[in-house]
């Protein structure tokens, strides 16, 4: 069902239009937003466990200057500065930190998959409709799912061109200065090839999306791929912003 969706839409969307089952498109949407948050989050993870370098950062256990440089006057000033022999600075892994980064980028990787499916079902509604499309907005939403899919396959091969950019370093570096120019210079490199991922990525949204609205909104096949391809070519042009 899904390679078919997903490589002949044309015949998937004809032998279910109208009245396409909403219950499977929101099960293709939890999937894709899974999927995603997990390929974004392993990579971060595994990152992480190859940056063994360290760093010293400011000691949040201690407390600040002005409460350890000033004379206890009572029992609970002597209790807050009791984490004053702490040192000012710790020492930290660079890993550790990434992936502290990730862990909490990570919720909003997966919200933000949810969010974009009414948000981009929206867009082709209004944009079908300005082209004479006829249906209801339940139909839209379905074919956006599916049309969702190829968003999930691009970030699986995104994190593959960049795990091939940072096999070049080496990330076990004891200066965490010099590896951040390094690391810089191969996600610039691998923009390079994501940017064209990510194009290829639209062009296929805007095949399904086309193909989808041409049953479900009863358009010609030019007026759909207008409404469809217009709608992944935003989408594209907003991921680049």
């Amino acid at each position: 069902m899904v390679l078919d969706a997903l490589l002949r839409p044309d015949d998937f969307f004809a032998e279910r239009a109208p009245e396409l089952s909403l219950g499977r498109a929101a099960a293709v949407v939890l999937v894709v937003a899974l999927v995603t948050t997990l390929a974004v989050g392993a990579f971060g993870w595994t990152l992480g466990q190859q940056l063994t370098a360290t760093t010293e950062i400011p000691n949040e256990e201690r407390p600040p200057d002005w409460i350890c440089e000033n004379e206890a006057d009572s029992d609970a000033e002597e209790m807050i500065q009791e984490d004053c022999d702490e040192p000012k600075q710790k020492t930290v892994v660079v890993g550790d930190l990434l992936w502290d980064t990730f862990s909490e980028f990570l919720p909003l990787v997966f919200v933000s998959g949810l969010v974009v499916w009414p948000l981009t079902a929206v867009g082709l509604h209004v944009a079908s409709a300005m082209v004479g499309g006829q249906g209801s907005f339940t139909d839209t939403l379905a074919v956006t799912a599916w049309g969702m899919i190829p968003s999930a396959i691009q970030v699986i091969v995104g994190v593959a061109f960049l795990y091939a950019a940072f096999g070049s370093i080496d990330l076990a570096a004891s200066n965490p200065e010099a590896l951040a120019p390094q690391i810089q210079s191969m996600v610039e490199r691998a923009r390079g090839d994501t940017v064209l991922l990510s194009l290829a990525g639209a062009v296929w949204q805007g095949y399904v999306w086309s193909f989808g609205l041409k049953h479900t909104r009863d358009l010609s096949t030019g007026g759909a791929a207008f409404a469809g391809g217009g709608v992944a070519l935003v989408v594209f042009l907003l991921g680049l912003a």
